[in-house]
């Protein structure tokens, strides 16, 4: 079972929504929540990397776009776009949502449960 860490961190007077994923080797990898989109019947999380110290966040990273799936008892699973066509729809729809242009890495192979 993966570990889910719930923060709130206040950046430019806006509370983030941290949370914790733990990549194939066991390394964390801590991200805030910047926006939920759907499209067809899917559901995507666009999240930036952070870094943190203790509780304060010291640096932002790369911009994240993970497919989130939830089980039966509400976990939520996040796992990277496979299909590179699925990946650019989604990119597109998060550009036409008015959020501007950025670069979003889909190459981590990170595959998490996200209790909430």
């Amino acid at each position: 079972m993966h570990e889910h860490h719930d923060h709130e961190h206040e950046h430019e007077h806006e509370h983030l929504e941290a949370f914790t994923l733990h990549d194939e080797e066991g390394n964390e990898h801590h991200f805030v929540l910047l926006g939920e989109l759907e499209r067809e019947t899917n559901e995507y999380w666009v999240c930036e990397e952070i870094f943190v110290e203790g509780e304060d966040i010291k640096d932002f990273g790369d911009l994240y776009i993970f497919k989130k799936t939830t089980d039966e008892d509400g976990n939520v699973y996040l796992d990277s776009i496979e299909d590179e066509n699925e990946f650019n729809e989604v990119v597109k729809l998060w550009e036409e949502i008015g959020t501007g242009d950025f670069e979003v890495l889909d190459d981590t192979d990170e595959s998490e449960d996200v209790d909430n």
